[in-house]
């Protein structure tokens, strides 16, 4: 159902909105942000010895040096970087300068800090703070770039050691805001893409973004809610509605389902691989290089040359230096990250090896454990906390086990990105000064009257948010499915502090046409982006194709075996789709 037009729509008030949802926003970067040159940079690599191991973290150093040598700044690590390449096989054997190029010659260039977990973080935030000082005092931008674990909303896990800690990006504002006082400065945030190759980058970090319109921040702010809605979009895209039909093909199509009663194997196949990359090119943030993890900064880095782009363009026009200037610094060479032991629809992400990629997944899954204070012993997700304990048991995950706690950690991450988005656009304060992932979503010991304000609220929005696609062979369980109803608790809660003299009608009026409305272009947003995707369109049309009803001349085996293998063989037997069959 239409959600009707809200009053904040099409003016200078839509625009500021969009504005402040932006600080929340990310785009995936295959090449280094736009600055200014004289631009203030702090680096920083956090990962502990133990995780530098090539089959773990160990190519988060490798970004970390290969950043250093492309920018002047201040570097910082956990790791003695000297010490650590002397140990690699290779390096320096016949003193060929490898390591002065990167330490320097007096092995000053990048200081070590403590490598305990307290004194790294309060190591790294005094560094901070004066990073954002000297940039304040120049007039400039500041750009943090982070070589360590994050969550997937970017706040930095100090893991050295001892029981994690979490260095959240509210901390990292909230410092750079104390050492700069009154002074505005832009701040750019790097970090490690935590769903694809290449880097997260959120280039409005701490300053009014530089989009000039309501379209260019809306299409940033939809590829940031990944696959929020993917389920919707996958039933969508497949019914006789589809936007991928013409009128005249849909007139072919008798009933709601336009799968017939006993498909073919190869319509079964154009299926699967139609939904998985729905599914997949919105966890990806529409990004057409996320299998790949390298500095792209031309056509010739590109696996697929004629797909190349510079992703900071999607923001706005660089600037500072062009892309052209770091392609000429760093050089036309690129890594051949082909693995064949690896995870195929993870690319050379995280690795680009089955251990790197794996232990990835493990260490994501254990960061969901390690947060969400409340859900677990409550046990309001329903079969996620055995999909996740059960993955890290596992020595040798196989390839669909893999995708399912990709797709549930992703789901649930854009979820919150989502709810944090529309808090931050309608000014909405922070549940318990917390963010979404850290509240603690307790019934104990809460005022009667707030709470009753958030159930209202809460039975609204939780028809708004979506819920986790399965993979498209499986089918839905009513009830041994993954279920987060977290993003809509705490925004619900955002909610009921905003309206604490509010009537039950003022917090569903709000839901209904401010909220919902809002949801709503973002979701009309993703289905723009969806269109454009060449790789959907592609596997829509053979999906077509297959059903027979035309459109698509070339031939479709012939196309299909030009595709990738990231999708598993059909099941054989009755197989229909994840949907039943509806007049």
């Amino acid at each position: 159902m239409a959600v009707p037009r809200a009053p904040w729509e099409g003016g200078f008030q839509e625009f500021h909105m969009l504005q402040d949802a932006m600080s929340e926003a990310h785009i995936v970067l295959h090449g280094p942000p736009d600055f200014p040159p004289d631009a203030e940079i702090l680096g920083v690599c956090a990962v502990s010895t133990e995780n530098a191991d090539q089959n773990k973290y160990g190519w988060m150093v490798t970004d970390f040096l290969h950043w250093k040598m492309l920018f002047h700044g201040t570097w910082l690590s956990s790791l003695d970087i000297s010490k650590f390449l002397a140990d690699v096989d290779g390096v320096d054997m016949i003193n060929d300068g490898t390591i002065d190029k990167v330490v320097g010659g007096h092995k000053k260039d990048i200081a070590t800090l403590p490598r305990d977990n307290f004194g790294f973080a309060t190591a790294l935030l005094e560094r901070l703070a004066v990073s954002a000082r000297r940039a304040a005092a120049k007039k400039t931008a500041l750009v943090v770039m982070i070589f360590a674990p994050i969550t997937p909303e970017q706040d930095i896990c100090v893991d050295l050691g001892e029981k994690r800690i979490f260095l959240t990006t509210e901390r990292l504002r909230m410092t750079i805001n104390t050492a700069v006082g009154d002074a505005q400065i832009p701040v750019i945030l790097v970090t490690p893409s935590p769903f694809t190759g290449g880097w997260l980058c959120r280039p409005s970090f701490m300053s009014r973004p530089a989009c000039p319109t309501n379209d260019k921040m809306m299409r940033i702010i939809a590829k940031s809610g990944g696959g929020s809605f993917a389920d919707r979009f996958i039933r969508s895209f497949t019914e006789r509605d589809t936007p991928m039909m013409t009128e005249a093909q849909r007139k072919k199509v008798q009933y709601n389902d336009p799968m017939p009663l006993r498909p073919t194997e190869l319509q079964i196949d154009c299926l699967h691989r139609f939904q998985r990359q729905i599914h997949e090119s919105l966890e990806h943030r529409l990004s057409v290089f996320a299998r790949d993890h390298a500095l792209i900064l031309e056509p010739g880095a590109s696996q697929d040359p004629s797909s190349f782009s510079d992703s900071w363009m999607e923001y706005g026009p660089r600037q500072g230096r062009p892309i052209g200037f770091w392609a000429k610094r760093w050089g036309p060479s690129r890594p051949n990250v082909n693995d064949t032991h690896r995870y195929e629809f993870l690319g050379e992400a995280f690795g680009g090896t089955r251990d790197s990629q794996l232990f990835h997944l493990k260490y994501l899954a254990a960061i969901e454990l390690d947060t969400h204070p409340g859900d677990w012993g409550r046990q309001v997700g329903g079969t996620t906390r055995e999909l996740l304990t059960g993955f890290a048991q596992r020595l040798m995950p196989s390839e669909d086990d893999a995708k399912r706690v990709f797709d549930t950690i992703e789901f649930r991450t854009s979820s919150m990105v989502l709810a944090q988005m529309v808090a931050k656009a309608f000014d909405l304060p922070l549940p318990d000064g917390a963010k979404c992932r850290y509240w603690h979503d307790k019934m104990e010991g809460v005022d009667d009257d707030y709470y009753k304000k958030l159930q209202w609220a809460f039975g609204e929005i939780l028809g708004i948010f979506g819920q986790a696609a399965v993979l498209p062979s499986e089918n839905r369980h009513e009830y041994k499915n993954v279920r987060f109803w977290r993003a809509a608790r705490w925004l619900s809660a955002a909610i009921a502090l905003r309206f604490e003299h509010g009537s039950r009608q003022d917090i569903e009026n709000f839901v209904l046409k401010d909220v919902a409305r809002l949801i709503a272009k973002i979701r009309d947003m993703q289905k723009t982006l969806l269109l454009e995707d060449q790789a959907v369109t592609r596997a829509g049309l053979n999906w077509i194709a297959a059903l027979g009803l035309g459109g698509e001349r070339r031939k479709l085996r012939g196309r299909l075996s030009r595709m990738s293998s990231w999708m598993p063989k059909p099941r054989r037997g009755r197989l229909r789709s994840v949907r039943e069959r509806r007049p």
